[in-house]
């Protein structure tokens, strides 16, 4: 019986193939060096690939960076959705929080990673833009859920929408980022479930 022979990849493949694995090696990189400790020869080699692709595919240091940034929203937002399935209105919000939570656990130099990009955005404005998408996107996120448990009659309607999506938001952030820099005193389960009691509560109709 003959064998089928393998099909060959085509150069788009083989493309998308080694950009995939440099924007991993350089997440890996941001996450065990910060965002100026390596070069772009660093991250080709990190990848398995030769020093000078990575300057070949995405130009500038900077555009590797802000591709990096949208690799990571990627990311985030297709575990979020995948986790989410199809919860709606408070039960969505809280089930994100739990998904921010549990993913530190599960892949924390990614979580890393975007702390460093989100803290970088300050200084280095090539970031900005990808961080500012990130940030309405997520902010978006929690304003649907928000929205939806009004709806829902789960949410009182007095809040206001705009104000309590960045609050919370931030403060998500906020404690995965005290616990990147010391994890031995931030108990994350104990920190989620303070935040999830406080938002059923102060949010209820």
């Amino acid at each position: 019986m003959p064998i089928e022979a393998t099909r060959r990849r085509t150069q788009a493949e083989r493309r998308e193939e080694a950009e995939s694995a440099i924007l991993d090696a350089t997440t890996r990189l941001i996450a065990g060096k910060g965002l100026d400790e390596f070069t772009l020869a660093d991250a080709g080699e990190a990848a398995g690939y030769s020093r000078g692709l990575p300057a070949h595919y995405f130009g500038s240091k900077a555009d590797l960076l802000t591709a990096v940034g949208e690799h990571i929203r990627r990311w985030f937002f297709t575990g979020l959705e995948a986790h989410l399935q199809t919860r709606r209105g408070l039960a969505n919000l809280l089930a994100a929080i739990d998904f921010y939570f549990e993913v530190c656990g599960r892949d924390r130099a990614m979580v890393l990673a975007l702390h460093t990009l989100l803290a970088g955005a300050l200084n280095k404005p090539t970031l900005a833009g990808a961080v500012a998408k990130l940030n309405r996107e997520s902010k978006r996120s929690v304003e649907v859920a928000l929205r939806a448990g009004i709806a829902n009659g789960e949410i009182r309607r007095a809040i206001d929408v705009d104000a309590w999506s960045i609050q919370i938001l931030a403060t998500v952030r906020g404690i995965i980022a005290m616990w990147l820099v010391d994890p031995d005193s931030i108990d994350l389960a104990a920190q989620r479930r303070t935040l999830v009691a406080a938002l059923k509560r102060d949010l209820a109709p």
